[in-house]
């Protein structure tokens, strides 16, 4: 049964008179710098600033981590009529009021007296993701058109994998001269000096005529499923990378190895992301999607298999193959899940889709990690990896039925 094309596949609604958009590569390396502060001022600095604004905010060890599950669980649940409202109003002005309100937010968290005031920030933080983050961003690139998307994704994603290459050793140089307050508020003034000017000069202002007024339209089944498939892989990264030190050492891997081989899933995802901008469309992204998403649990499984089938491999082999092997699809991964939006809806009010489609996908990486880490703690590598990888082959066939009809 063969599906009927999407409206407007493949294409893109010409932008408003007098409006052209500025070159690919310059929107390309805006939103690389403003995602690189996006995702470093809000997700990685639990990861730093953490355990001093516990302590000063009289909060318990580990609950600085909410600031991220309440930042990405709003921006999932905003996502839907933020990407009406791009498709509306053009990322440009949707994005330059993301800075600002990422900067409101920021400076609300560095003069918080107390967790109320702390709670107020990460709402404030929760709808600048929404309005500047990937799916923002891809929607920006998205009215670029149809060609050469996918390569402008994959360079999209490659800047945006230096995010705690950048953030980590700048909040920490900053806490350790100022403290974590200063170095909040210094992530605050980049979003005005450097963010917000780049989104107003660069983001292209797009069509203002692609979103339907009233209610959306429900989405076909295809971008249900796709929705499903890339909720499922999310559910499983998200879970794996925020634990991945853990993870390794529960693979039989002492500290010091662990956080070694770990800290190289960000290169491998970087690399992946490298090599599918250099040569990777030759492939449809529904095919290198589906190739990912079974070398993700294969990936998952080698260390448990090897210990079984080969014992003297060991640790040592087994699970650096496993860390660079998973690195490389989900950096694949984080490519394809607006490649293959694209590929089966086209670009024309793409930020409505995307809204929808990935409004799921961001609530998973915000509950994921909370959810995997009791599993490993309580059952061990050996019953947490083997669900994981179920619930990403789940995922594959999954993706697999949305691609039925192309």
């Amino acid at each position: 049964m063969t599906t009927s094309p999407a409206p407007g596949r493949g294409t893109a609604s010409p932008p408003e008179r007098g409006t052209a958009s500025p070159p690919g590569w310059a929107v390309v390396a805006a939103l690389g710098v403003s995602l690189i502060l996006g995702w470093g001022t809000g997700y990685f600095v639990p990861g730093v600033l953490g355990p001093a604004i516990e302590r000063d905010l009289g909060l318990p060890a580990g609950t600085s981590f909410l600031i991220v599950a309440v930042q990405l669980g709003l921006a999932g649940l905003l996502a839907p009529p933020v990407g009406r409202l791009i498709d509306r109003r053009g990322p440009r002005a949707v994005m330059v009021a993301g800075s600002a309100f990422y900067a409101a937010g920021l400076v609300v968290l560095a003069a918080a007296p107390g967790p109320w005031v702390a709670l107020l920030a990460c709402l404030l933080l929760g709808i600048a993701a929404a309005m500047t983050l990937s799916e923002a961003s891809n929607a920006a690139l998205a009215t670029l058109g149809a060609e050469g998307a996918r390569r402008r994704i994959a360079a999209l994603a490659a800047i945006s994998g230096l995010s705690a290459a950048v953030a980590w050793p700048s909040l920490s140089w900053a806490e350790a001269h100022w403290g974590w307050r200063v170095a909040v508020l210094g992530a605050a003034a980049s979003h005005l000096v450097l963010a917000l000017p780049l989104h107003a000069w660069l983001v292209p202002r797009g069509s203002r005529e692609r979103a339907p007024r009233g209610r959306a339209p429900r989405l076909p089944a295809r971008l249900r499923w796709l929705s499903a498939a890339m909720t499922t892989q999310v559910l499983v990264g998200s879970s794996l990378l925020a634990n991945m030190v853990a993870v390794v050492e529960a693979l039989g891997m002492d500290r010091g190895s662990a956080i070694f081989w770990a800290s190289l899933t960000g290169p491998a995802q970087v690399a992946a992301r490298l090599i599918d901008m250099l040569g990777g469309a030759k492939l449809r992204a529904m095919t290198v999607a589906s190739l990912a998403l079974l070398a993700m649990p294969a990936s998952i499984l080698l260390p448990l298999v090897g210990h079984v089938l080969a014992p003297g491999l060991g640790p040592a082999i087994t699970v650096p193959v496993f860390v660079l092997c998973y690195g490389l699809a989900s950096g694949v991964m984080s490519v394809m899940r607006p490649a293959t939006l694209i590929e089966l809806h086209g670009t024309d009010g793409y930020a409505t889709v995307a809204g929808k489609v990935m409004a799921p996908v961001t609530f998973a990486m915000a509950v994921a990690p909370v959810l995997f880490a009791p599993l490993l703690l309580n059952a061990g590598a050996d019953v947490a990896l083997p669900v994981i990888a179920a619930i990403c082959f789940g995922g594959f066939l999954m993706l697999r039925r949305a691609a039925r009809g192309l």
